[in-house]
């Protein structure tokens, strides 16, 4: 049976299932539909003009399984293609930039440097930059970790070889960091190493915020304000909280309808998924896109 109102969550492939989880623990019962689009994973090499077009087709399927509010879990698509979906749309479309970036900004001590940790696109995008300066940042640290995605998909986000990655990309990362944005949603799964890494590195603890509140991952003896790991779900949360809560027929959404589709392997990307989703997900579906 078809939902009648759902929340549509779309990705090039399971990282954003992270954002998924974040929202149906928070929300049980609501009903969901989640696309990722492996078949033309990874997004992070593609031009934007192609990522738009990607996502506009993504949207275009979703709206036909009744989904009223898509989420962008991706932080590509959501650095290249959301200001242009939204005017291609009627459909309500939030990605993580914003929010993410108005939740860093208030964290971050003045005459302090946020940083951004993403793929090759988003980082190259500047999209994150843009939006932090809006926000009031003055200073800020980017950089791109490819290595990150794969290592996460084959399971490894701990031991030697992530250590390793963390320290290719993080060693020269400012010591007035004050809060480091995980800008892709494979990167919460390496959360703990690339914590001990730079909480090592800096002598500082480590907190991790996301939507499910805040934890020390790294201690340290120093007295130092703690670095601050911050994951897009808290701002994806608030902001399908606020739609919800200003929807006349928010009940509508609530009858614990769920589906799961993708563009390729459906065994493979439901292997996969489960390194992203401690939350079962539903048998994924094969569905083909517009450009396929």
């Amino acid at each position: 049976m078809t939902a009648s109102r759902r929340i549509a969550f779309f990705d090039s492939g399971q990282g954003g299932l992270t954002v998924w989880e974040s929202v149906v623990r928070k929300h049980p019962l609501l009903n969901t539909v989640y696309l990722g689009d492996n078949a033309r994973y990874p997004y992070g090499n593609k031009s934007a003009d192609t990522v738009t077009r990607y996502a506009s087709e993504a949207i275009l399927f979703l709206a036909s399984q009744q989904a009223e509010l898509i989420v962008v879990a991706c932080g590509t698509a959501s650095s290249v293609a959301v200001a242009r979906l939204k005017q291609l749309f009627r459909l309500p479309v939030i990605g993580i930039v914003e929010g993410f970036c108005a939740e860093a900004s208030a964290l971050c001590l003045q005459n302090r440097r946020v940083a951004v940790l993403g793929t090759r696109f988003t980082v190259a995008s500047g999209r994150f930059e843009s939006e932090l300066k809006a926000c009031g940042v003055e200073s800020v640290w980017q950089r791109a970790c490819p290595l990150f995605v794969p290592l996460v998909e084959e399971g490894i986000s701990s031991g030697d070889i992530a250590e390793a990655a963390c320290r290719l990309y993080l060693s020269d990362m400012p010591e007035d960091v004050d809060v480091v944005m995980l800008a892709c949603t494979h990167f919460p799964r390496f959360a703990q190493t690339i914590a001990t890494a730079l909480g090592t590195q800096f002598k500082r603890p480590v907190l991790f915020k996301s939507a499910d509140g805040e934890t020390l991952i790294h201690s340290s003896a120093s007295d130092q304000r703690p670095l601050i790991l911050l994951d897009s779900s808290s701002s994806i949360v608030s902001a399908v909280d606020s739609f919800l809560t200003t929807h006349a027929q928010a009940n509508e959404f609530l009858q614990s309808q769920r589906d799961v589709f993708c563009t390729d392997a459906p065994a493979r990307f439901a292997h996969v998924a489960q390194l992203f989703a401690q939350t079962q997900i539903p048998q994924p579906r094969l569905i083909t896109l517009g450009s396929l």
